[in-house]
C-alpha cells in the first residue's frame, strides 16, 4: 500500500491502470489502432471531480501556462460530439469548457506549410492547447511547432525523428490511434513541469526512506499517459487526446509477481540520456536494487 501521504483523490485505482512496460526501453511511436482493440477516446471515471479542481486550480494559477493558442470552433464541435457519444456529457463546444469538461487533455493540430520546404506534403502544427497536467513540459512553447520540433528534447530521438511524417500521416489523417508513455515519479500532482525538478522530489523521498521509514519504491507512483488521437481529415486537422493515469507503483506491482522483474530488465535498459530525460539520474541505481529484491522474494 502507498506508504508516503494519504492517497490523492485522482488517483487511479489499480485495478484499472495500464501496464505496458517492456524492455529494452526506446524512444519510438509505439502506435497502436485504437479501434481495432476497442478502446475508447476519451475515458470518465469516478476521479472527474478530482480532475475538475486540479485543472481548475491550474487555471486560477497560471492559465498561460495551460491554454495557448486559438483552436478552430469547428474542432472544437467535433470534439464535444465525441464527448457526448463516448462519455455521455453535453459540454459547451468552447475551450474552457471542454478543458474541465473532460480528464484529458488536449492538443490541436492543423495541416501547415512544411518549414523544410519538402514536397512530401504539409506537415501539421500545434495550432492550440488545452494540457493542465504535463510531464515535465511546457505547452506555452509548443503553438506553431510540427512533430518533429516538439520532440527535438527528448533524449535519444532518432526513431522518432525519423518517423515524424509517417506518424503524424497516420495517427492524424488515416485512423485514431492509442499508446501509453510510462514515468516514475515521486511527486503526487498531475501537472509536472519542467521548472519544478524531480530532483528536489526524488531527494524528499530518499530522505523519508532513509529514516527508517520503508523503501524508496513505497515513495514512487506510476505515472501513465494514455495517449488517442482523433483525425479530423475534412477539417485538415487533429486532436491529440493526453489522459494522465497515477498510481503508487507498489500497488501496481502487486497485481503480477512478473512485474518487478519486467521493471528491472526495462530500468536497466535505459540510456543514461533517458535516465537524466526522466529525472531519475540519482536513484535509478537504487530502484533497480530495491525491485531485484522484490522480484527475488516472488512478491
Amino acid at each position: 500500500m502507498w506508504a508516503g501521504p494519504a492517497p490523492a483523490e485522482h488517483f487511479t485505482p489499480v485495478g484499472r491502470m495500464p501496464w505496458s512496460v517492456a524492455a529494452p526501453v526506446r524512444m519510438q511511436p509505439g502506435l497502436g489502432h485504437r479501434e481495432g482493440v476497442g478502446h475508447a477516446l476519451l475515458l470518465r471515471d469516478a476521479q472527474a471531480p478530482a480532475y475538475a479542481r486540479a485543472k481548475q486550480a491550474v487555471l486560477d494559477h497560471t492559465p498561460q501556462r495551460a491554454l495557448a493558442g486559438e483552436p478552430d470552433p469547428r474542432v472544437l464541435a467535433a470534439v464535444a460530439d465525441v464527448a457526448a457519444r463516448e462519455t455521455g456529457q453535453v459540454l459547451a463546444p468552447e475551450l474552457r469548457a471542454l478543458t474541465l469538461g473532460l480528464q484529458e487533455d488536449m492538443v490541436f493540430l492543423h495541416d501547415g506549410p512544411d518549414a523544410d520546404g519538402s514536397t512530401a506534403g504539409p506537415s501539421m502544427r500545434v495550432r492550440a492547447l488545452s494540457v493542465c497536467f504535463p510531464s515535465r513540459w511546457r505547452p506555452d512553447e509548443k503553438p506553431g511547432l510540427d512533430f518533429a520540433a516538439i520532440h527535438a528534447p527528448v533524449a535519444d530521438n532518432a526513431l522518432l525523428l525519423a518517423g515524424a511524417r509517417g506518424i503524424v500521416d497516420l495517427a492524424f489523417r488515416h485512423a485514431s490511434m492509442l499508446r501509453h508513455v510510462w514515468l516514475l515519479t515521486p511527486d503526487t500532482s498531475l501537472a509536472l513541469y519542467p521548472d519544478e525538478p524531480q530532483g528536489v522530489a526524488w531527494a524528499q523521498a530518499e530522505q523519508w526512506s532513509a529514516n527508517g521509514s520503508g523503501r524508496l519504491l513505497d515513495q514512487v507512483l506510476f505515472r501513465v499517459e494514455r495517449q488517442t488521437t482523433l483525425p479530423l481529415p475534412a477539417l485538415a486537422a487533429g486532436v491529440f487526446f493526453i489522459r494522465v493515469m497515477v498510481c503508487p507503483l507498489s500497488e501496481v506491482l502487486a497485481v503480477s509477481p512478473g512485474r518487478a522483474a519486467e521493471l528491472v530488465r526495462a530500468l536497466a535498459s535505459m540510456s543514461e540520456a533517458v535516465v537524466a530525460y526522466r529525472g531519475m539520474t540519482g536513484v535509478r541505481g537504487r530502484l533497480l536494487a530495491e525491485l531485484q529484491a522484490l522480484a527475488g522474494s516472488g512478491r
